[in-house]
């Protein structure tokens, strides 16, 4: 496999590695091939388009052998792949995996830098284009990831890279980018971002009453009774519980933000900033509302050219609305009940459920979350994990 440069030699062995004799035989291997010099005389020739053989793919697989977690030595894992790049300065896969170095040295900066260049290599490759603007969003970088993404949409799109990934429900974007301004304190943006993912469960929610009448119909009832369970289960997806969880973590913020109830002896700041943001997104609505009014009085019968979208009007860009409820605590409950009932042995869910019923002095749904949690329904690990909490 070295010899002919595969580049998914580590990932079909890596199954491998939860037997600690074969994690220390693998590499000894790989390195016994490069000092015999094996990888120089046995390497098939390259092609245009072929991956980087012999030496440099052995060198590739001891960089990705130390980044791996349960094998991780990341000095060494750079030391590997700085020499694999010297040998293949244009591999795609090589600068990726250097990327990869740097996130888990926790520098989301220069690995957003190092995948940028590996996009640089392939213009023309999706993967990588996506994997840049997911690195550049850890970066907190939200401008430059919708101009990388954006490469790959449809520029004829009304509202540009960003409304095209609204229209193809790509969440894994809108997830990354509400966590960015979340990170950020733009919590507008953020709860913006993340209610469109509810949004977009609802509406897999609603799409399935198309297909009662057709499934029948066509006779797909095995196909059909599939697609009614999924349903039933749809929000213990993952996109859903992280996109729940990251609006529930930010209602809390603004929360326990500085109160806004009189507390202290005064309004405070915050109470007068929320007054602010509400009025700000009120009249922004309204002046929506009559420039579209304005548009139709002048062009009443105005009929729209084949294959033109009618423009869309978002009245609520910045999340303003949002970020103006009154009740944060009641509105994060939208977004955690589901992760309660369809995810019940997911820690992390039942931890955000506590903060946000202990604000709330729910003390009823606590004993009740605790008394699942401590139940014959999970496992000893799990009992275990939950005991400290």
């Amino acid at each position: 496999m070295l010899d002919k440069g595969v580049p998914s030699t580590f990932a079909n062995l890596k199954h491998l590695y939860s037997d600690s004799s074969k994690k220390e035989i693998l590499p000894a291997i790989v390195e016994s091939y490069i000092e015999s010099g094996k990888g120089a005389e046995n390497a098939e020739p390259k092609r245009q388009g072929d991956s980087s053989k012999g030496a440099s793919a052995a060198y590739y697989f001891l960089a990705q052998h130390y980044n791996y977690h349960l094998s991780r030595d990341l000095p060494k894992a750079q030391e590997y792949i700085e020499r694999a790049i010297e040998l293949e300065p244009k591999s795609v896969d090589f600068h990726l995996t250097k990327a990869r170095i740097w996130k888990y040295y926790g520098n989301s900066q220069k690995a957003s830098e190092i995948m940028e260049q590996a996009r640089a290599l392939d213009t023309r490759d999706r993967h990588i284009n996506t994997k840049a603007a997911k690195y550049q969003l850890r970066n907190n970088d939200n401008e430059a990831a919708i101009k990388t993404v954006g490469l790959f949409t449809r520029a004829e799109t009304v509202g540009g890279p960003l409304a095209d990934l609204h229209d193809m429900q790509c969440m894994w974007f809108l997830s990354e980018d509400g966590k960015s301004y979340a990170r950020q304190k733009n919590f507008g943006l953020a709860l913006k971002r993340f209610t469109s993912i509810y949004n977009i469960f609802d509406t897999w929610q609603e799409d399935q009453f198309d297909f009662h009448a057709f499934s029948l119909r066509k006779g797909q009832i095995r196909a059909y009774i599939d697609m009614v369970r999924w349903e039933d289960k749809l929000r213990e997806h993952p996109f859903y519980t992280q996109a729940a969880l990251g609006a529930v973590n930010v209602y809390i913020q603004m929360f326990d933000a500085p109160p806004a109830n009189g507390a202290n002896g005064s309004d405070g700041d915050d109470a007068s900033e929320r007054k602010k943001a509400a009025k700000k997104a009120k009249k922004a609505a309204q002046k929506a509302e009559q420039e579209a009014a304005a548009k139709k009085q002048e062009h009443p019968n105005k009929p729209v050219k084949e294959g033109e979208e009618p423009k869309k009007v978002d009245n609520d860009p910045n999340g303003l609305k949002l970020l103006a409820t009154t009740d944060p605590l009641g509105d994060a409950m939208k977004f955690l009940g589901p992760v309660l009932q369809f995810s019940p042995k997911y820690i992390d869910g039942h931890i955000a459920g506590f903060e946000v019923y202990i604000r709330r002095s729910k003390s009823f749904s606590l004993s009740c979350s605790w008394q699942h949690l401590s139940s014959g329904h999970a496992n000893n690990d799990f009992q275990r994990s939950t005991s400290s909490l």
